[in-house]
């Protein structure tokens, strides 16, 4: 979980992220009703809900993927719906790691991270190399430099697709179910990755059906149901005394799978069953 201080102290900054009555539909069926939200510099929240909910759409708005129908969204104040910023601005403020990998089949590990910084930024080849070698170092990655995508296992894809959005040098990292297309072995390797970011103090959002990961990784948890937001908080008070009864259902299936690990710190072991 990452430190981000004295909440009264940082509550004066503008917010890395902010979300204001975001709506989106398609065709007929609406997606996003009126969410709103923020992300201070630093933290780490974690989105959780059923399928469907608007999760990733969500996500796909943020970084200005889908065109939203109303509200705004906002980067360090500056609002980024309004098309006063081309896709090359967003994308140096804002990394994001989808379900799939989106690697360039025919491009190496190491051209599929120098691209970007290169044609982007402006980024000598020799610099951006370099910055590529360090952030495959730190995904544990620099063996596999020369190789191609379809020479690696989904872990390794999803770990230079990190790397490669972090070698834009974004503000914000948002990932979009960055383990729902691993095999479960492989899972572990990208959440590492993932929770070295939170401890460096990456500002992040996470939309993750990992509910043990988010638990300890994030700062805030939001769960999300019928494009909205019902319910956020502490990680400690969404898993374990929620006060919405659809994040209490969900989270009951959930724990059908995850087993009794999510609440074993806590000696309560009447969870939920005032309410029940």
């Amino acid at each position: 979980m990452s430190n981000n201080g004295n909440d009264s102290a940082s509550s004066s900054f503008v917010p890395a992220l902010e979300v204001r009555e975001l709506r989106k539909s398609f065709g007929n069926v609406s997606v996003l009703e009126g969410i709103s939200l923020s992300v201070r510099e630093g933290e780490v929240i974690s989105v959780i809900g059923p399928s469907g909910s608007g999760k990733s759409t969500l996500a796909r708005c943020i970084c200005r993927l889908e065109e939203i129908d109303g509200g705004e969204v906002l980067l360090y104040g500056d609002r980024i719906d309004n098309g006063k910023h081309s896709n090359r601005d967003i994308a140096r403020l804002v990394g994001m790691i989808f379900q799939q990998f989106n690697l360039f089949p025919h491009l190496s590990v190491l051209e599929n991270i120098i691209l970007s910084p290169v044609r982007i930024l402006g980024n000598s080849p020799k610099a951006a190399e370099e910055k590529a070698m360090a952030l495959l170092q730190r995904v544990g990655l620099c063996e596999k430099k020369s190789a191609r995508p379809n020479e690696l296992s989904g872990g390794q894809r999803q770990r230079v697709a990190i790397a490669r959005a972090l070698a834009m040098n974004p503000k914000i990292m948002l990932f979009d179910e960055p383990t729902s297309a691993l095999d479960p072995e492989l899972v572990g390797e990208v959440l590492d990755v993932i929770a070295d970011l939170a401890k460096s103090g990456m500002t992040m959002m996470i939309i993750t059906h990992e509910m043990l990961f988010a638990k300890e990784v994030s700062d805030r948890v939001l769960f999300m149901d019928g494009g909205k937001i019902l319910e956020q908080g502490p990680p400690d008070s969404i898993f374990i005394s929620p006060q919405v009864p659809r994040t209490r259902i969900f989270l009951q299936r959930m724990l059908a799978h995850v087993g009794k690990e999510l609440v074993q710190a806590h000696s309560d072991e009447r969870m939920w069953t005032h309410d029940a």
